[in-house]
């Protein structure tokens, strides 16, 4: 199974979130166990890597995190076509609809992310981190 995993539920697993952190390790770790393949677009990883620098502060830290989780992940690109289907779809965060377009132009299964009503959309189905180990489990 193809599975797109949201902005937040990546930095609570790199820890830039510490309250959710167990969360999203579950997903990692059962994704892993099933060998899903787990997908993040590559708009989301200049993110990630932003909010994560201005979480834990320390460069080096942030370098070590980050090259441990690509070992994990595929990026998927984004192109300048899901960029304006995204812009077309008026969604209230285009952040979210740029994510959602990436993931049904790679024919992602599902997504998971802590806020299942940002994807105002659900051709492609999206579960919490809890939903997802619940139901793949």
């Amino acid at each position: 199974m193809r599975v797109l995993i949201d902005t937040n539920v990546v930095l609570d697993y790199l820890g830039a979130n510490q309250n959710f952190t167990d969360e999203a390790e579950k997903v990692f770790d059962l994704a892993a166990e099933r060998k899903d393949i787990k997908l993040v677009s590559s708009s989301a990883i200049t993110d990630i890597l932003y909010v994560l620098r201005r979480a834990v502060k320390d460069r080096e830290t942030v370098r070590r995190k980050y090259e441990s989780f690509r070992k994990k992940i595929s990026i998927l690109p984004v192109t300048e076509q899901d960029i304006d289907t995204a812009f077309a779809r008026n969604w209230k965060d285009f952040e979210d609809a740029v994510q959602y377009t990436v993931a049904e132009a790679n024919g992602v299964d599902c997504i998971v992310t802590r806020n299942k009503s940002d994807f105002e959309e659900d051709a492609i189905p999206s579960y919490t981190p809890s939903e997802f180990v619940e139901k793949f489990s």
